[in-house]
């Protein structure tokens, strides 16, 4: 029986979702995505792992050097992938990696 992850963080790096985003969110696309966890965090109601996930923003809008990250990480991926959603959800699993490294233990 497979386990369920216990977090968004576990859930986007697992090699399941990463490799076949699709049969999570119906298309290889960064913005479904950004849906897709908004509406985890609101189901879920962990507001310790939103805190660690909204950090995101800014980290994202500083690692492509923007002033500030109102944008939101999606959009700031998606500019800086020239709008190709599927470059942008690649991008965003590559990043999202850096991003686990510094800021959360799995």
């Amino acid at each position: 029986m497979k386990q369920h992850p216990n977090s968004i963080f576990e859930l986007l790096s697992s090699e399941n979702f990463r490799f076949r985003p699709e049969m999570y969110i119906g298309k290889k696309n960064v913005t479904i995505l950004r849906a897709f966890i908004d509406g985890y965090f609101y189901a879920e109601n962990n507001s310790l792992e939103k805190e660690k996930f909204e950090e995101f923003h800014d980290w994202v809008a500083n690692y492509f050097g923007w002033f500030e990250s109102t944008a939101g990480w999606n959009n700031i991926i998606l500019e800086e992938c020239n709008g190709d959603e599927e470059k942008a959800i690649d991008k965003f699993f590559e990043i999202f990696d850096k991003f686990s490294e510094n800021y959360y233990q799995l």
